[in-house]
């Protein structure tokens, strides 16, 4: 009876079905969302933060893992793999897209997924361990110790496809080709190279190419088809630093435009050893940043470009048009269809681009110094607030260096902007992180704020990006990632929502001291994540109608699945939740005696992969349960009266439950009461609580105390709450 009845509870949780692993879940209580858990159940995988993207209808995730999932080879911390998971009707379907390796299983860096496609049916990543069956050894000959990261396409099959080939043998077996900028569906892409990879390419420059469903194409080309030399991402710029990727809009997103940077006079008259900024149609050429002010030529910047291409916005110290313009670099735009150049944006201590909405209607740029934070929308420019030198010099937030790493979102059509911040915006003062919106009408407000109106004192942020070392409000460990910081994730909702995360209590239901992630919604805050797991909860991506946010975490939210501390993708979305698998129930005695029934037949696919602790007749861990009983009406008035309750809590296994009780008093929510009992097994145990005298004497004075009560199991990750009004 026992081992029949741990195959189906086993069974039903982890069955795979084609695609790879399914994850059940279990409904939550975070407002109207369920918890999903998107990896797969019982692996030791350790989903690294900044990593990974969903699609737009939040169907298929992907991510970057350390250790072993889904199939992957065991690569071991510091080399992670990339992993994409599918939703179906019965579950979550994890996928190993950047293997196998042919002989070395994890590379130095290891794998990371950059791109995927609407649908989820194909994804860019890059590695640096070897892929590639036409090579001995899986790569080209290089040094084993330091072996070049190149980006593969994964299309739904076992063996990615090599997107940025390299001949042999190679000039330089250590260039990296990541993947910089893809079109929408990811079947069009740029990576750059100073290698010879086609016989047109006879320099010895970098070049700019695209990958196709063809094969590769030479980009930075002449009209006679040969190799001039340009650059996708030319290092340390003054737009961006040398990055993981391309400028926003560097291939539109039909992928039909290229914008590529080149310097000299291969390419139609340009000055020679001046920096140019090119857009390639197919077979066509044009110059998008026309001189037409009659200054010595300096160097141009591609800045960024609408999704369709059709709007350029260029960054440059020379006068472009005949338009006064103050020294320092300027913006400019060029408008394809009309060939137009007009002068957007200068300052006497030059600008710096930030971000453009994908319509291109509405840019966002700082001034040098000293650093505020402007916006230019239908020919209008509108200071939002004053920088920090930290928004500058720093990592993550809306003045970085490079744009890939900027705190900073817009709504496509620019009517709404979402930026985090150490600086002065909205009346509040600068020193701590803060998330703010802007639009037209309201212009900047600030949104990471409790029901008072006040800032999170430890900071707020938005985004998913990885970091090495302590910051608020994000504590992650070590993180190694070919991404090199980035910050992803769409952040803001078609409708209006915008998510962030923090570590403070911005409601009541947010007992614990972890990050937790916060959705805004019209002026009102509430949770995404539990608010009482034991662990950070971070922000990892969310669908483009709002429904589905991803967060990662070590606490095991849904026990009968996640059997580890290991660091997990979930997914909270409004109407999900799967049933959890059936567990037998408790007996004793002759009471587990009966009739033995053999156990429904569960066909499983010939492709099945198994993901999960030893067999299908191993027993699945025990889950602690835990409930508090009801709390009468005539208990709530005797709580009112003495300050004393008793709790009857109910739970199954031997360990320890406390309880706290939190009130606001004042403009604080503090603490009040607290106590522990032991559980010696199943049972129901009683928990004493006292309100504090501060509680009681609140109580007293105002008439009445909302109370917020929630108890732990030690065995378990997440407490039960109940909420009583107190009445004096």
């Amino acid at each position: 009876m026992r081992t029949r009845t741990s195959r189906r509870h086993l069974a039903a949780a982890v069955v795979g079905v084609g695609f790879g692993v399914i994850a059940a879940a279990a409904p939550a209580t975070a407002a109207d969302r369920a918890y999903e858990l998107v990896t797969p159940p019982g692996s030791s995988a350790r989903t690294l933060p900044g990593s990974g993207m969903s699609t737009p209808d939040g169907n298929v995730v992907c991510f970057d893992a350390e250790n072993a999932a889904a199939g992957a080879d065991v690569n071991g911390e510091l080399a992670p793999d990339g992993f994409c998971s599918r939703r179906t009707a019965s579950g979550w379907e994890t996928k190993w897209v950047t293997g196998p390796g042919v002989t070395d299983p994890k590379g130095g860096f290891g794998s990371a997924v950059f791109f995927v496609s609407p649908d989820g049916s194909r994804a860019a990543f890059a590695t640096d361990k070897g892929l590639n069956r036409d090579y001995p050894g899986g790569s080209p000959t290089g040094p084993v110790d330091n072996p070049p990261q190149t980006a593969y396409m994964w299309e739904g099959g076992d063996v990615p496809r090599w997107l940025a080939p390299a001949p042999e043998p190679l000039k330089d077996p250590s260039e990296n080709r990541l993947p910089l900028a893809a079109s929408d569906d990811v079947r069009h892409g740029l990576f750059q190279s100073g290698l010879r990879l086609v016989p047109e390419d006879t320099n010895a420059d970098t070049d700019v190419y695209e990958w196709t469903p063809d094969g590769i194409r030479l980009v930075s080309r002449d009209a006679s088809g040969v190799a001039v030399g340009g650059a996708a991402v030319p290092p340390l710029t003054s737009v961006s630093t040398n990055g993981t990727f391309a400028q926003p809009g560097a291939i539109s997103r039909d992928g039909s435009r290229i914008f590529f940077h080149h310097a000299g006079t291969s390419l139609g008259g340009e000055p020679a050893n001046v920096q140019s900024v090119f857009m390639r149609e197919g077979d066509e050429l044009r110059l998008v940043s026309p001189r037409r002010g009659g200054d010595a030529p300096g160097r141009v910047d591609f800045a960024g470009a609408s999704d369709d291409g059709e709007v350029v916005y260029l960054q440059t110290a020379e006068r472009l048009t005949p338009e006064p313009k103050e020294a320092g670099d300027a913006l400019y735009r060029y408008d394809v269809a009309s060939d137009t150049l007009s002068l957007v944006a200068t300052d006497a201590a030059g600008v710096s681009f930030l971000g453009l909405s994908a319509d291109g209607s509405t840019v966002v740029y700082r001034t040098d110094f000293p650093w505020d934070l402007r916006v230019v929308r239908g020919g209008s420019v509108t200071t939002l607030g004053a920088l920090d030198a930290m928004d500058v010099f720093d990592y993550y937030t809306v003045g970085s260096s490079g744009f890939d790493s900027r705190a900073l979102r817009f709504a496509p059509d620019g009517s709404v902007i979402v930026f985090s911040a150490l600086g002065s915006f909205d009346g509040t003062p600068p020193g701590g992180r803060q998330v703010y919106r802007w639009t037209p009408e309201q212009g900047v407000r600030r949104i990471s704020t409790t029901a008072e109106g006040d800032p999170p004192a430890g900071g707020a942020d938005i985004g998913n990006f990885s970091i090495s070392f302590g910051l608020i409000p994000r504590a992650v460990s070590i993180s190694n990632t070919l991404r090199n910081f980035p910050l992803l994730g769409r952040v803001v909702a078609e409708d209006g929502r915008v998510f962030f995360e923090t570590a403070d209590q911005l409601v009541a239901s947010d007992l614990n001291e972890y990050v937790d992630v916060y959705e805004w919604k019209d002026g009102t805050v509430r949770l995404v994540s539990p608010g009482t797991q034991r662990a950070h909860a971070l922000y990892h991506d969310n669908s483009v109608d709002g429904n589905t946010v991803f967060f990662t975490t070590s606490a095991r939210l849904i026990p009968e699945l996640d059997r580890n501390t290991a660091i997990d993708l979930y997914a909270a979305r409004v109407g999900g939740g799967f049933p959890l698998p059936e567990r037998a129930s408790a007996c004793e005695g002759d009471r587990c005696q009966g009739p033995l029934v053999p156990p429904t037949a569960l066909q499983l696919p010939g492709t099945t992969a198994f993901d999960g602790p030893g067999d299908v007749q191993d027993e699945a861990p025990p889950v602690a349960r835990h409930s508090v009983l009801r709390i009468t009406a005539k208990q709530q008035r005797a709580f009112a009266r003495s300050g004393r309750i008793v709790l009857r809590v109910r739970a199954n296994m031997k360990g320890a439950v406390t309880a706290t009780a939190r009130a606001r008093l004042g403009r604080r929510t503090v603490l009040v009461a607290r106590s522990t009992a032991a559980v010696r097994g199943r049972a129901t145990v009683r928990v004493p609580l006292s309100l504090s005298q501060q509680a009681r004497n609140a109580l007293r004075a105002k008439r009445r105390l909302r109370v917020v009560i929630s108890v732990l199991h030690t065995e378990s990750d997440t407490s039960v709450q109940r909420v009583v009004m107190l009445r004096g």
